[in-house]
């Protein structure tokens, strides 16, 4: 009877342990989804003069340091790799937020950006 306690616990240690890792991937993920986004709010912020230039700013670099604080991870490339993806994706809402000639398309374009970048904000306020 004690085998099967000891192998219980293994299992059970060890799928723990695989949930912890898949957990820390899946913020990983999130955060730096959250600071490609930012990475676009920012650059696109530059091109037009707006003011909250400084505020974009100082969100991607806490995104990028709580990426950080997460530490390297064995999928460090796949996060480089999502950060981008999200920067651009990111990008191309804006862009056809301001100017794309179709306004309907436009305006969904700005409320969908509008939306993702509160959401990654609204993470800031919470942390």
């Amino acid at each position: 009877m004690s085998g099967i306690k000891i192998w219980a616990t293994g299992v059970f240690l060890g799928s723990a342990a695989l949930a912890h890792a898949a957990d820390r991937q899946d913020l990983s993920d999130i955060i730096a989804t959250c600071a490609g986004r930012m990475s676009a709010e920012l650059e696109f912020s530059w091109l037009l003069s707006d003011p909250e230039t400084e505020a974009f700013e100082t969100q991607r670099n806490r995104f990028v340091d709580i990426l950080e604080a997460l530490g390297p991870s064995p999928h460090s490339h796949g996060q480089l790799a999502t950060l981008l993806d999200a920067r651009a994706a990111h990008s191309n809402l804006l862009m056809t937020a301001y100017l794309d000639v179709d306004k309907s398309r436009a305006a969904w374009a700005k409320r969908h950006a509008t939306k993702l970048r509160s959401a990654c904000q609204n993470m800031l306020l919470h942390s």
